[in-house]
């Protein structure tokens, strides 16, 4: 089943989508608008209830924080439908043009992205709309795409996947410790109290919640790099931090999501 549900915070309309094969969703993801312009697209197993919900909708043009299928779901039928233009960070326009595989559980909670073959615009180092402006930031680290979006004048971070929580304690296979501590840092030089995040936006004090993911990063790689010196290894390092690897998951998500891979993660030199 596709669940939707919906609220509006200032000029931002903020969608929630989910999908489950029975019951309530097991994952849900948010998508953004503001005046003419879409942020991010959903899940492609939610492309029904994304088309009804959008159809009367003005869409110009369609901005991708990144790749990953939870977000360019439905760019294809967005686009097409919308005749919208796509902005997107070159390594997102390769991998939304070309298409690419998924997990199976990716399958099975997201749905497969149809590749889009039209052209798909670098973002410019502004995007204006009618009433407003974004300013692209590029804050790789989650993948090495991700890109966010400020409205400096209200204050507003259209966070994508940079978020998401402050005590994150896993990884997807690939993400990169450091890039994303210094990506935390390069959005914190701005000013901003209102994280439009992909999954769980946060409408108030977003800047002293994005310090504190800083703050808990900077602690747990430190925590993990002081004990390697020690001379523990990556399965001790994870006992003594009181980590711990659901193996069950992991087993159900292909062994694409980990503890270990946040604690060798954080053991990499970037």
């Amino acid at each position: 089943m596709q669940y939707l549900t919906y609220r509006k915070f200032a000029d931002i309309e903020l969608f929630k989508f989910g999908y489950a094969p029975i019951g309530k969703p097991w994952f849900n993801v948010y998508c953004f608008i503001l005046d003419n312009v879409l942020i991010d697209t959903a899940q492609a197993h939610c492309e029904e209830k994304v088309r009804a919900t959008f159809q009367h909708k003005n869409i110009e043009k369609i901005l991708l924080t990144h790749f990953h299928e939870d977000h360019s779901g439905n760019v294809a039928a967005l686009a097409h439908g919308h005749q919208a233009e796509v902005f997107a960070h070159p390594f997102t326009q390769e991998k939304v043009k070309q298409g690419f595989d998924l997990y199976l559980y990716e399958k099975v909670l997201f749905g497969q992205v149809k590749p889009y073959t039209k052209p798909i615009y670098d973002f410019p180092v502004i995007i204006e709309t009618p009433h407003h402006k974004l300013l692209p930031i590029y804050t790789p680290g989650h993948s090495d795409d991700h890109t966010v979006f400020l409205e400096p004048d209200k204050g507003w971070l259209f966070s994508g996947d940079l978020f998401v929580g402050i005590k994150i304690r896993i990884f997807r296979k690939g993400e990169k410790f450091w890039q994303q501590v210094e990506s935390f840092k390069k959005v914190l030089q701005y000013d901003f109290d209102v994280l439009f995040c992909g999954h769980h936006p946060r409408l108030k004090d977003g800047k002293q919640q994005m310090q504190a993911k800083l703050q808990y990063f900077e602690d747990f790689g430190g925590n993990v790099r002081n004990l390697h010196q020690k001379g523990l290894l990556v399965k001790e390092i994870i006992k003594a931090m009181k980590l711990r690897e659901n193996h069950l998951v992991r087993i159900l998500v292909s062994n694409d999501v980990s503890v270990r891979y946040m604690v060798e993660a954080a053991l990499t030199i970037e």
